[in-house]
């Protein structure tokens, strides 16, 4: 009987420092404290805050990028990956690539996952939140009165409204959505979105969506990201003549 209960256990063996690390930063991107597209701290800093060596520290960030957690952009910026992040060989992004008609199915996985974004951001933004948010609807009225396109505003109204909705799954989604759609999207902003009257009207949309937001109104956010949706969406099916 000892016997068969000794089998039970196997030696504790001390972790390496390198492991140590791996799971701290995976932590923290899974948990959502790092978020998708976050630049992590400079090695030299970064190795000071988790007072180890930047050899343990390098082993670890090539571990976490080999994980797809991480990866290594232009000028050694090491960014945090959404975790539904796949190869440019994966099934998804050959199918979102093959044609036309298949980004626009893409597209519409997204016109539904952001009604339950705005909704959540109703009920879940923080004050501080909804004052960025209020800050970028500037931003995008300062574009238009310069006749600038606005498409960084426009990106990160709606990213602000994933990460409003305190679920780290969404905020991972719909990264991933528009790493599949980046190329449609600056063709976008690039022709359909050029003319003024139109950014004119993407920007009355987006202050109808935060004022729902603001209101604390989940069905009319729904509501008012719907008719955004839509309009974008026609105009992209115009674009692709579809």
């Amino acid at each position: 009987m000892n016997f068969e209960m000794n089998n039970l256990y196997s030696p504790i063996k001390p972790r390496k420092i390198s492991d140590e690390i791996v799971e701290q930063i995976k932590s923290l991107i899974l948990s959502g404290n790092l978020k998708p597209g976050e630049s992590l701290p400079p090695e030299r800093t970064l190795a000071k805050s988790l007072n180890v060596s930047r050899v343990s520290l390098r082993e670890a960030l090539n571990t976490l990028q080999g994980m797809g957690l991480l990866e290594i952009q232009q000028g050694n910026r090491t960014c945090v990956r959404p975790i539904t992040t796949r190869s440019i060989h994966d099934p998804l992004v050959s199918f979102a690539k093959s044609s036309p008609a298949n980004i626009m199915k893409i597209f519409e996985i997204r016109k539904y996952l952001e009604l339950g974004i705005v909704a959540m951001a109703a009920q879940r933004a923080t004050k501080e939140q909804i004052v960025f948010l209020e800050k970028l609807l500037e931003e995008m009225e300062e574009d238009l009165r310069k006749n600038r396109l606005g498409a960084k505003a426009d990106h990160e109204f709606h990213t602000t409204l994933a990460e409003a909705s305190h679920n780290e799954a969404y905020i991972h989604l719909v990264k991933t959505i528009y790493d599949l759609l980046q190329e449609e999207l600056r063709i976008a902003w690039g022709g359909i979105f050029r003319k003024k009257n139109t950014r004119k009207k993407l920007l009355e949309q987006h202050k109808n969506i935060l004022d729902a937001v603001k209101a604390r109104d989940p069905e009319r956010g729904r509501e008012m990201a719907l008719a955004h949706l839509r309009y974008v969406e026609e105009k992209w099916r115009a674009a692709l003549s579809l």
